[in-house]
């Protein structure tokens, strides 16, 4: 078993990595000899375009692909001599699109979690910004697809599920991508709290969401660029600067035109 499943002192350090899916014709890299590290009670941000690795290295660390080579160790153990589920029981992610189940608020919040309390479960709803959205409390419908839900009430429903799960390390994969503004204040908010207690990992293409992580990678073409702070990355003026400012830009004329 690991030692400190269960506990929030886990570190998470990514050396020499690489991973290469079969694209049709050949094997392309979707990571090439990566390397990082998360530390514990931090906010670890990894950025960069679209097809970069992100969330290649999100699946990795989940266990959701496998086959790769160098060295993934969490806690001092390596992830490819992790059972399935203790690796489970150690990392959370949560993704894009979160899958609810068809039946009751507290059915999916008990998946996580089935000895929780409901005490346990408004705790994480409070945490999640969503315990204010309860028509019928935890005995709450949830519809096939989540469909009487938006996309930002679906959200926070996951990662409250996610926080009942209580595992030591957080993956978030664009876990904002598909919601509104408000959602997105109140989800980052609650990934912040939860950072200060756990190791957690941002996955972002919205740079405005990492502007406060304490440590940012960026990764281009399955390596990592730059490493750093906010603040110390602007002054580079390397590709985390580029990305950036160009967003600045394009959210300023959308603005604008709004």
């Amino acid at each position: 078993t690991l030692a400190g499943v269960g506990k929030s002192i886990v570190a998470i350090a990514f050396d020499s990595v690489s991973y290469a899916y079969d694209s049709g014709d050949r094997e392309k890299p979707a990571l090439d000899d990566a390397s990082f590290y998360a530390a514990p009670g931090q906010l670890t941000a990894i950025v960069g375009v679209s097809g970069s690795g992100k969330s290649t290295a999100a699946a990795l660390l989940a266990g959701i692909r496998s086959g790769y080579s160098g060295s993934i160790i969490v806690n001092g153990t390596e992830l490819s001599g992790l059972s399935p589920s203790t690796l489970s029981r150690t990392v959370t992610l949560v993704g894009a699109r979160s899958h609810l189940f068809a039946g009751t608020l507290r059915e999916n919040l008990l998946m996580a979690n089935p000895k929780a309390d409901e005490k346990a479960m408004w705790n994480a709803l409070i945490e999640a910004r969503i315990a204010g959205f309860m028509p019928g409390e935890l005995d709450m419908v949830i519809e096939p697809d989540a469909a009487n839900l938006s996309g930002g009430q679906r959200q926070r429903i996951a990662i409250a599920r996610a926080l009942l799960h209580d595992s030591p390390v957080y993956v978030f994969d664009e876990a904002t991508s598909n919601v509104d503004a408000e959602s997105e204040n109140d989800i980052m908010k609650a990934i912040h709290s939860l950072a200060g207690k756990k190791t957690v990992i941002l996955i972002s293409h919205r740079l405005a969401n990492v502007v406060d992580s304490d440590c940012i990678y960026v990764l281009d073409k399955g390596r990592i660029a730059e490493r750093g702070a906010h603040a110390e990355l602007l002054k580079k003026q390397g590709a985390y600067s580029r990305l950036y400012t160009a967003q600045k830009q394009l959210e300023t004329l959308e603005t604008e035109d709004a």
